[in-house]
């Protein structure tokens, strides 16, 4: 099975193709945090690159904002990292 990997606020993220996300320590992919997609417009609360277009062509999420499903919550990625608003970079299939 092929991986999706991209680095966020300075951490390394794996995601399936189902979704599930091993990140933070995790030895194994949860089942109750799932990766949704990205959207690269930080006043837009939709998802402009899902999952399935991410696997397709992995670039498409660099310089997005992050979106999961943690326990049946839908969530925006944000914070701060070094003074701005943080972004998916690096991302590509292994």
């Amino acid at each position: 099975m092929r991986h999706l990997h991209f680095t966020f606020r300075g951490d390394h993220y794996e995601v399936d193709e189902n979704g599930r996300i091993k990140a933070n320590g995790l030895q194994y992919f949860s089942d109750n945090w799932l990766f949704l997609g990205g959207t690269k417009h930080h006043w837009s609360n939709t998802i402009t690159v899902p999952l399935r277009e991410a696997f397709k062509d992995p670039k498409l999420l660099n310089g997005c904002l992050g979106f999961d499903k943690d326990h049946g919550t839908i969530r925006e990625w944000g914070g701060q990292y070094n003074g701005k608003l943080p972004r998916i970079t690096n991302a590509y299939i292994k």
